[in-house]
């Protein structure tokens, strides 16, 4: 079987990521361009990949190829939400994309649009919704249940049995404890340690995490 062809949707620093783990399985990738309404120069002159366009590229092109979302957000964010939902009248087929370097246990399943990271670890029975991002060297243990759209910061850990429901940000290098559960849209702090469940909305910092707000930020 041959590489498809995948398109990245965004230009800019978490897109250069996703499109490196793209490259490191060229068996089963081969990372056309990427589009964005912005020049992303750095990204185009580093990669060595073109922009092929702004975000009506895909609806003006013939091709169907696999798409993946580069477009990240440090908090609480709908916006890699809404760009999906804009895609969904072209039938868009979004890729799943696992870097070489990372581990994916074969009894785990991704949804569509996932993306994990190099060094990152999903363990046995855990379950990937569609859109996840598992960043660099973050852990996702044994039958953990990731709702869609969340983000695992680098070095992020969840323990096994958890729940995090749709739409969470967990911070660079936070901790979860085992069979707890993040409500939806929760943002947990860089650093944390959570020990116990959270409420859907709420931010949550420090050793242990308590929380500092009933709302998170949201765009």
């Amino acid at each position: 079987m041959s590489a498809q062809a995948l398109v990245v949707i965004g230009g800019g620093e978490h897109a250069r990521v996703v499109i490196e783990a793209a490259r490191s399985r060229p068996d089963l990738w081969d990372v056309s361009g990427f589009v964005d309404p912005e020049p992303c120069e750095e990204t185009a002159r580093r990669l060595g990949l073109r922009r092929l366009g702004g975000d009506d590229w895909v609806a003006s092109t013939g091709a169907r190829p696999w798409l993946v979302l580069g477009v990240g957000a440090v908090g609480i964010s709908r916006r890699r939400e809404t760009i999906v939902a804009g895609y969904a009248a072209r039938a868009a087929k979004w890729a799943t994309i696992v870097h070489a370097a990372a581990w994916v246990s074969p009894t785990a399943a991704l949804g569509p649009g996932a993306v994990v990271m190099a060094g990152a670890v999903v363990n046995s029975g855990a379950r990937l919704g569609p859109h996840v991002v598992v960043n660099t060297g973050a852990v996702v243990e044994h039958d953990v249940v990731v709702g869609a759209f969340v983000q695992l910061g680098p070095a992020a850990a969840v323990g096994g049995g958890a729940v995090v429901e749709a739409g969470c940000y967990l911070g660079l290098g936070c901790r979860v404890r085992d069979h707890v559960r993040i409500g939806p849209e929760a943002l947990v702090g860089m650093g944390a340690v959570v020990v116990g469940d959270v409420e859907g909305g709420a931010v949550v910092a420090g050793l242990p995490a308590q929380p500092l707000s009933a709302g998170a930020r949201r765009e």
